[in-house]
C-alpha cells in the first residue's frame, strides 16, 4: 500500500516568501524540460525528500529506494521523471536552492545582489554547501566532469543573477562597464573559491566590499 505523500520539512524563510523568485526558474526542472505529464505534489514530495536525504544522511543515503520511501512515490514512477539518480539530485538541489536563495525581479539591481550574495554564504556554511560540493563530487566520480551540474542547476541560477547586473547596467545604478558574466562570475566564483578552501574572512563586511567593488566604475577615483 502506497504511504503518503511526505510533507516537505524545509521551512521557506521570511526573505523567500516575500521576494518573488525570478520567473525563469524551474523549481521542477527536469519536469520542464522533459514536459511529461506528473502530479505536482507527488513530485515535490519526490525532490524533498531527495533533499532531505542528502541533507541528512548524505548522497549514499539519497538511493533511489530510500527516496521512494521517504517520499511514497514508486521507484518506477520516480526513473519515468529522472533518467538517473543524479539528475533527480541535482534538480532537488536546485529546487532547494530556488526556495531560500531567491533572486528578487522588483528590488534594485544592486540591492539584489547585495541581498542574495550574503544569503548565499550563510546558506553554503550549512547543509546546502554541504549538499553542493557531494553533488559535484559525485558528478565528477560518475562522469568525469561537471557538465551535468552545469545544465541543471549553475546555468540557471547563473543567467538569473546575469539578468539582474545587466538590468543594473541599463538603468545605471551599476557602474562597471564590463559584461554581466564576468561581474556574477567576479562575485560568485570568489565566494565559491573561498569556501571551497576554506579561506577565514568570508563575512558580511567582506561580501559587501566584493560586491561594492565589482560594481564600482573601473574609472573611478581609487580612495585616499
Amino acid at each position: 500500500m502506497t504511504r503518503p505523500l511526505a510533507r516537505p520539512a524545509f521551512k521557506v524563510s521570511k526573505s523567500a516568501q516575500a521576494a518573488p523568485v525570478a520567473a525563469e526558474v524551474p523549481i521542477d526542472g527536469a519536469a520542464r524540460r522533459r514536459g511529461r505529464p506528473r502530479s505536482e505534489a507527488a513530485s515535490t514530495a519526490v525532490l524533498d525528500a531527495a533533499y532531505r536525504l542528502s541533507a541528512t544522511v548524505g548522497l549514499r543515503g539519497a538511493t533511489i529506494q530510500a527516496i521512494a520511501a521517504e517520499s511514497g512515490v514508486s521507484k518506477m514512477t520516480i526513473y519515468k521523471w529522472w533518467p538517473s539518480r543524479l539528475e533527480l539530485l541535482i534538480d532537488a538541489f536546485l529546487r532547494q536552492t530556488t526556495m531560500v536563495l531567491p533572486l528578487s525581479e522588483t528590488d534594485p539591481p544592486a540591492e539584489a545582489i547585495h541581498a542574495h550574495a550574503q544569503r548565499y554564504v550563510t546558506a553554503l556554511q550549512g547543509d546546502l554547501g554541504r549538499v553542493q560540493l557531494a553533488v559535484l563530487a559525485e558528478c565528477m566520480a560518475e562522469h568525469g566532469n561537471t557538465e551535468l551540474f552545469v545544465a541543471h542547476y549553475l546555468s540557471i541560477r547563473r543567467k538569473l543573477g546575469i539578468g539582474v547586473i545587466r538590468r543594473g547596467q541599463r538603468d545605471g545604478s551599476i557602474r562597471a562597464g564590463r559584461p554581466p558574466e564576468a561581474l556574477y562570475d567576479q562575485i560568485y566564483g570568489t565566494i565559491f573559491y573561498r569556501l571551497q578552501f576554506g579561506f577565514k574572512g568570508l563575512n558580511k563586511a567582506f561580501v559587501k566590499a566584493l560586491v561594492d567593488a565589482t560594481f564600482a566604475s573601473e574609472n573611478a577615483p581609487a580612495d585616499d
